[in-house]
């Protein structure tokens, strides 16, 4: 465009190297406080799409001349808060370099409510996936330096990740003992920006960390606003994860360091709930005490012989699921009948139930728990199944079934989907079939596909 010129200080792509930035951090005085307005992070998992047009927003901010010839920068006109905004889709690396862009941008990166540290961004094209020393020093210079010179006592939202929690994971730790350490009150110890004893983070997800009792404590009682955590690939030196305040709660792929090691949740205001989880690593069991504003919960199990234990407590397990509206149940064993009487818990909420990989082999006793406890369930998907043995096909014909569904209590059953991989779901649809006068909605959907 004619007339338009772009100051070379302005643009975002003046990059500062790791040693670089380390230097102008050290160096770098104290920032005001954030601006009262800054609201969070409203879309923490926004797309790398997004976070790329923020950049070339910034990097092609330009002084627009007006009829009288004088230049306005628009955007460094904005306030702290809505600058704060557009920042926090960017990743850390991308913030702290908008301190170049004038004196306007030069403490604003030290208040931004949300930060996303990422060790990837520090990991050039063709590198290794886990990357090497050099990557790793520049990341660590660079997240040293931003930890202590950042406000982290206002932060609304954080996110860490490392590529190896087995080659960098220990070391990455030391950064969240910083922050409890800085945001924990101490007497006659002052703080800089502590307003008070607890940390006011609401979102907090961590991958490849280890993370020691001093972590598990410090959510239980001092992150009392702390309302989404997600905790990937991260290894555990704790047995339980307690918080009153937490709505959301993933738990993806972790490990323990203890053994034997169990894993407990107690969240009592938890909505959403997702634990994909290793058994092998927990072989104390899986225990979730009960949840009752839970409205979705996904809960994936690799069992071996470490999941006996879980296996004899799923029914108690599946109890403390009762308040869910959707739930998705993936690689769950056969059902463990004690041998003394138990009440099996009632889903009086639960809408739509998804079966994945689950073993029914034992007579369909799962599933059964599920048709005979679920009054208002409305469609069900059984995804690739073990189902019983017997029910292959002989000689071209289904053997004749005995197996029925006895106190059906969910009429309002409208759709169940069956995706298969064999034959021998003709069992399945024959034991569905035959009780259709208790299932007076549903209808049957059947797709085979190829496991692989």
């Amino acid at each position: 465009m004619e007339g338009f010129e772009e100051p070379r200080s302005c643009r975002l792509s003046v990059g500062l190297d790791s040693i670089g930035l380390a230097r102008y951090l050290r160096g770098s005085g104290d920032a005001a406080g954030p601006c009262a307005a800054t609201a969070g992070c409203s879309d923490w998992n926004c797309s790398e799409s997004r976070a790329l047009q923020v950049s070339m927003d910034l990097d092609t901010t330009r002084k627009r001349p007006r009829e009288s010839g004088v230049a306005v920068d628009r955007l460094s006109a904005l306030p702290d808060c809505l600058l704060h905004v557009i920042m926090s889709f960017m990743k850390a690396r991308q913030v702290v370099q908008t301190c170049m862009l004038s004196k306007r941008w030069e403490h604003l990166w030290r208040t931004v409510p949300c930060l996303d540290v990422d060790h990837r961004e520090f990991q050039s094209t063709g590198e290794a996936a886990h990357g090497d020393n050099e990557v790793w020093q520049n990341f660590e210079d660079f997240a040293d330096n931003l930890m202590l010179h950042h406000q982290i006592a206002h932060l609304d939202t954080f996110q860490l990740r490392v590529n190896d929690v087995y080659r960098w994971g220990q070391h990455a730790s030391r950064w969240i003992r910083r922050s409890i350490k800085y945001n924990t009150k101490v007497p006659g110890i002052p703080r800089p920006g502590l307003s008070c004893s607890s940390w006011s983070l609401k979102r907090l997800h961590l991958s490849n960390i280890c993370l020691d009792d001093l972590f598990a404590k410090h959510i239980s009682s001092m992150c009392c606003s702390l309302e989404d955590l997600n905790l990937k690939g991260c290894r555990f030196a704790f047995n339980e994860i307690t918080s009153h305040s937490l709505k959301s709660l993933v738990i993806d792929s972790c490990d323990s360091k203890l053994c034997p090691s169990k894993l407990v949740v107690t969240a009592p205001a938890i909505a959403s709930l997702c634990l994909i989880v290793k058994l092998w690593f927990f072989p104390g069991g899986l225990i979730v005490n009960e949840m009752p504003f839970l409205s979705k919960a996904s809960i994936l199990v690799s069992a071996t012989y470490d999941g006996k234990n879980f296996q004899h407590n799923q029914s108690k397990f599946l109890g403390s699921l009762c308040n869910v509206t959707t739930l998705e149940l993936s690689g769950f064993q056969t059902m463990i009948i004690p041998e003394e009487p138990v009440e099996l818990p009632e889903f009086k909420n639960l809408r739509i139930l998804s079966l994945d990989k689950c073993d029914l082999s034992d007579n369909f006793q799962l599933l059964k728990h599920f048709l005979q406890n679920s009054p208002n369930l409305e469609k069900l998907t059984l995804r690739l199944c073990e189902l019983p043995k017997d029910s292959k096909k002989r000689k071209g014909k289904a053997k004749a079934k005995k197996t029925r569904l006895v106190d059906i209590r969910c009429e309002n059953l409208k759709l169940t989907e069956i995706i298969y991989d064999a034959d021998d779901v003709l069992q399945l649809v024959g034991l569905l079939l035959n009780d259709s006068a208790n299932l007076p909605k549903n209808n049957i959907k059947l797709s085979k596909v190829d496991r692989a």
